[in-house]
């Protein structure tokens, strides 16, 4: 399958790319894509996790006659973790989501996925959330995928 027949294939790529590369944490770090959040509450996810998630796309170019184009996908990893050793401050939370957030940033920066047409990249993504003991931190990256209708 290539990228022309499926937006979404870049997902389960990455997913075993961080599955792979995040292997030996304990506790075991949880990879889930869109598939395994459907319904979930803070209350009912599993932590440590990394949310792979598809953000947006971007043309960055277009052949003129419209068939082919380049395109940037965006995708956040969520780095959720919970640590109600100070729920308050939420500090413990945050450090351990630090620390695995910064395993996910050398796993996939350089990484080239089969589908993309060059390297991930990493670029400024939304803020962090903090909210009873839970952290939530993103992290994104752009991949270019190169579409075309021959």
């Amino acid at each position: 399958m290539n990228a022309l027949d499926n937006l979404m294939v870049l997902e389960p790529q990455l997913v075993a790319r961080l599955t792979e590369q995040l292997a030996d944490l304990s506790p075991k770090v949880h990879v889930l894509a869109a598939a395994d959040l459907a319904g979930v509450t803070e209350a009912t996810q599993v932590t440590p996790a990394v949310h792979v998630v598809y953000q947006n796309y971007r043309v960055v170019e277009s052949r003129s006659d419209g068939k082919a184009s380049r395109i940037e996908q965006s995708w956040l990893t969520i780095i959720a973790t919970k640590n109600v050793k100070d729920t308050r401050s939420g500090a413990a939370a945050r450090a351990e989501a630090g620390l695995i957030a910064a395993r996910v940033a050398k796993a996939l920066m350089g990484f080239k996925p089969e589908a993309a047409s060059k390297p991930l990249h990493l670029v400024q993504g939304p803020g962090a959330a903090f909210s009873n003991g839970f952290a939530y931190l993103p992290l994104a990256f752009v991949a270019e995928l190169t579409l075309s209708v021959n």
